[in-house]
């Protein structure tokens, strides 16, 4: 899995890179929109990306129905064909009529990347760490750092997860200036 996702961040790194070293500072959010439309490997590209997106939509849009399924805690029995149908056109209406208000992309991705990306990365690792040492969850009793003591091992975890908290206030304060600069500019 770490080398799979190595060699994303490589080519993302790459792809990323070669796109701002074509067009420095000009460089649209979707970055096709700055290559000609009479390009015939943009459109390809293009067409490329419009596939994907359709294809892989439907896949996205059950993962966020049934996340605001979990959320709203619909029971089970309330899960019929009829309100998930409902529910279904209420989501899709909403995201047709966002796709519509929002026309930069590059700006979507940014907020997006700068909210999200600082939940994923920073937050929730370190609630879940910090709710793992409070529940008693300690390295020694999973067979990790067998040298130390429970005692030891409690007092580094407690360290630790003090540590988490304020990397995580960081990555929070490093997602609102990324939204922020994205906002201004």
């Amino acid at each position: 899995v770490s080398c799979s996702f190595g060699c994303s961040v490589v080519i993302f790194i790459a792809i990323t890179s070669f796109g701002f070293l074509t067009f420095g500072s000009n460089a649209d959010g979707f970055i096709l929109n700055n290559y000609s439309t009479n390009d015939e490997l943009a459109t390809i590209c293009r067409i490329t990306v419009g596939f994907a997106l359709i294809f892989t939509y439907p896949l996205t849009f059950i993962g966020m129905r049934d996340g605001v399924l979990d959320l709203l805690v619909v029971p089970m029995e309330r899960q019929t064909s009829t309100n998930i149908d409902i529910l279904s056109v209420l989501l899709l209406t909403i995201v047709t009529i966002l796709a519509m208000l929002f026309q930069d992309l590059g700006l979507v991705s940014a907020v997006g990347g700068g909210t999200l990306g600082t939940v994923v990365v920073f937050v929730f690792p370190a609630l879940m760490f910090r709710q793992a040492v409070k529940k008693g969850y300690s390295s020694v009793m999973m067979g990790g750092q067998p040298e130390k003591t429970p005692e030891m091992a409690k007092k580094i975890e407690e360290k630790e997860s003090i540590f988490a908290i304020v990397l995580m206030c960081f990555g929070i304060l490093l997602g609102c200036v990324g939204v922020w600069i994205a906002l201004v500019e």
